[in-house]
């Protein structure tokens, strides 16, 4: 499905992207090099989205949505009070990445490019979620969580793409190393429950990007982030 982008990305998010903490004000050049970057950005992506629903089960002592295999205690913990899942994907398509190699030198202009498309990509993410919310009311579901969080393998980006038929639906592939391409992409899957149930959100111990996470720098985790917000 086509995803409808936001009029604006705004310049401080963006700043907030490019490592700058949020506790500080951006000079007047950073933010103008953000607002450069959130037009190209924006002029740029082709967002499109997809989502599936499976059932959970367990096997021994295994966690299974139809035939996919989840490992990790962390994502056990966050679908343990779940039925079912829905598995999602949204991708904001090659045009960003080959507009991005156009810029050639211009790092600072990359860099904030690179910032504002991942900001672009979070955005759409939230909001396809909210759309699976709305159409499926009788469920409750827990935020969105996806392999490379705690210690839910990375590797598991193959088994969704699969599981979802994102590289015919949407042009989504993943490489060797378990990188989603396009480079801007996210899958995530969120638990399902008849009843209200809020998940459990990864925290840092486990977490591949432990050592070079810029919002632990700053005190925080990428739950804590997500819930204020």
């Amino acid at each position: 499905m086509q995803l409808k982008l936001p009029e604006t990305l705004p310049p401080d998010e963006v700043c907030e992207w490019m490592g700058i903490p949020s506790s500080a004000q951006p000079d007047v050049q950073t933010l103008q090099l953000a607002e450069q970057a959130a037009q190209i950005v924006l002029q740029s992506a082709q967002p499109r989205g997809i989502y599936k629903v499976g059932t959970l089960h367990r096997k021994e002592t295994q966690l299974y949505c139809n035939n996919l295999l989840l490992q990790g205690t962390d994502i056990a913990k966050h679908l343990s009070q779940c039925s079912h899942a829905v598995w999602m994907a949204v991708t904001l398509g090659m045009q960003i990445e080959m507009q991005t190699r156009r810029l050639g030198k211009n790092m600072a202009l990359v860099c904030a490019v690179d910032a504002a498309a991942g900001l672009l990509a979070e955005k759409l993410a939230d909001r396809l979620q909210k759309q699976i919310s709305q159409e499926m009311q009788r469920w409750f579901l827990t935020d969105r969580y996806s392999p490379g969080y705690g210690d839910f393998p990375i590797e598991t980006q193959y088994a969704v793409v699969e599981y979802l038929d994102a590289c015919r639906k949407i042009g989504l592939t993943v490489n060797s190393g378990g990188i989603l391409i396009p480079r801007k992409s996210i899958t995530a899957v969120c638990g399902m429950s008849e009843n209200p149930v809020t998940g459990h959100l990864a925290g840092c111990n486990h977490c591949v990007l432990r050592e070079k996470c810029s919002i632990r720098r700053e005190g925080n985790y990428c739950g804590k982030k997500r819930m204020a917000e």
